[in-house]
């Protein structure tokens, strides 16, 4: 007896731990209809909602739903309303068969203090229509192309002139490079780094004192954006005009960028809380910040030999 109730207890302790760890993190996944067409598009949204010293680990919607075709995302909007965060982010997708089609589930990452967790996403059921087509009526035929006429004497003359001018431009060039001594030089062109350049701005940053004269906002706008060009002069991807998710996706893809996933994670989460919630980050996020930035240039600041040996020989 005394032994079946301490299994009791032990088991409704692990279930009350349980339940208040869900809690924590509720998702709710939807659509804007049930119904579609064939190639319209699916707007797919998630809405999580945390405790502020939650953070959030948003895996890749798109590798998630494979059996869609992804279009693109719409983007996040993250609002605090009674002291819990409120994140919505918006993807499209498509189908191009008319099924039944069903959403999968799957698992979003979340970090409290120095635990972590995973908030299941509910499946979502789908119907896609085949178009309807009417087969009482005729088939009609594609207008012809309208012809523009073109005076081919006119465009002649304009192309003689034009190598008239230029022929003359040149003449006159080489006679004034010539009257006044001109020799042409070659002009070496020093190219720094790209993980220079950025260690260089961080610094810059540093010195400007930014969030602790109360412009946090600036802070960290400035910031992300160093990281943002630093990843398109070192990794070659359009990092400037990317979503933090899709910016992560583009690191995994890299042998160094997948050194460095995680830190980018956090750096990008505690921006996107500062820059869609209006949320004021403690002076430790602030300062942990910039120790992320750092850390993720100086990890990943490797130069291959060839294009070191390239660079000498120019």
């Amino acid at each position: 007896m005394v032994k079946s109730a301490y299994l009791n207890i032990l088991l409704f302790l692990i279930l009350f731990a349980h339940g208040t760890d869900a809690q924590q993190v509720s998702v709710r996944a939807t659509t804007d209809t049930s119904d579609y067409k064939i190639g319209d598009y699916i707007k797919y949204q998630l809405e999580i909602i945390h405790s502020p010293d939650i953070k959030i680990l948003m895996p890749s919607v798109k590798d998630s739903l494979k059996n869609l075709e992804f279009i693109d995302t719409i983007g996040a909007a993250i609002n605090k309303v009674d002291n819990k965060i409120i994140e919505k982010r918006g993807y499209l997708f498509s189908y191009y068969d008319s099924a039944r089609v069903t959403i999968p589930s799957f698992r979003i990452k979340y970090v409290s203090g120095k635990d972590t967790g995973l908030a299941a996403v509910d499946s979502l059921v789908v119907n896609v229509h085949s178009l309807k087509i009417d087969p009482e009526k005729d088939i009609q035929d594609v207008k012809s192309p309208v012809t523009i006429p073109l005076d081919w004497v006119m465009i002649l003359l304009i192309i003689l002139v034009v190598l008239l001018v230029l022929a003359l431009a040149y003449i006159v060039y080489r006679y004034w490079k010539k009257k006044k001594g001109m020799t042409e030089e070659k002009v070496e062109t020093v190219k720094i780094p790209p993980h220079e350049k950025a260690l260089a701005s961080l610094k810059e940053l540093e010195a400007k004192k930014l969030w602790q004269q109360g412009l946090i906002k600036d802070y960290h706008s400035e910031i992300t954006e160093i990281i943002r060009q630093y990843f398109e002069e070192r990794f070659g991807f359009n990092a400037l005009e990317q979503t933090s998710s899709e910016i992560i996706d583009e690191l995994k893809k890299n042998d160094d960028g997948g050194k460095i996933v995680d830190t980018a994670e956090r750096f990008f989460s505690n921006a996107d809380l500062v820059k869609f919630a209006k949320f004021e980050p403690l002076p430790e996020v602030n300062e942990e910040m910039m120790k992320q930035a750092y850390e993720i240039v100086e990890r990943t600041a490797y130069i291959p030999q060839k294009e070191v040996e390239a660079e000498e020989n120019v």
